[in-house]
């Protein structure tokens, strides 16, 4: 019963949040903030968002900008543990993999999914949106910051980023 209760509430929050409910300031973007309307991330992964996206509940444009700010698109890269187009840190995520039957971590989908399932998690936790970024990205102090909507660059940019993707698919 449990785990029926944790999937709504996590497809609740989700929802909620697309709708803009846990923003707890407006998205305001300007003409610095457009640099492109369309993402450079490949078509594939594009869908593999879309997919990986609607499974979990989660916006497919938040993966997207989460994509472009950690990786660029670019499924080989990394930076010390932290690897694949959503930089997942594979020692503290082994076991999540394995739940997920994750078995290489720079697969595209799989890295998605990695990354979606840990978003989602971190949803039930936090709600905010600004704070689920803060704590995806390792910032100190997340929590607090996020209660006083101090965001970080990170956090922020994605949020915008997200806001202008989901504008331009009319959402």
């Amino acid at each position: 019963m449990r785990k029926k209760g944790v999937k709504f509430a996590a497809g609740m929050l989700a929802l909620m949040m697309m709708a803009g409910v846990f923003i707890s300031r407006p998205i305001m973007l300007d003409a610095a903030d457009i640099q492109s309307e369309e993402t450079w991330i490949p078509v594939e992964y594009q869908e593999y968002c879309e997919e990986i996206g609607a499974k979990y509940g989660l916006s497919p444009e938040l993966l997207i900008a989460v994509i472009e700010k950690e990786s660029s698109g670019q499924p080989q890269v990394y930076n010390k543990n932290c690897k694949g187009l959503m930089q997942i840190n594979e020692p503290y995520h082994r076991d999540r993999m394995k739940k997920l039957g994750v078995t290489n971590i720079y697969d595209p989908y799989g890295n998605i999914m990695l990354g979606a399932d840990y978003l989602q998690q971190l949803f039930v936790m936090y709600q905010d949106p600004g704070t689920v970024l803060m704590v995806y990205n390792g910032s100190s102090k997340a929590v607090r910051r996020g209660l006083n909507a101090d965001y970080t660059e990170y956090a922020d940019s994605i949020l915008k980023r997200t806001a202008l993707l989901e504008k331009i698919h009319g959402k």
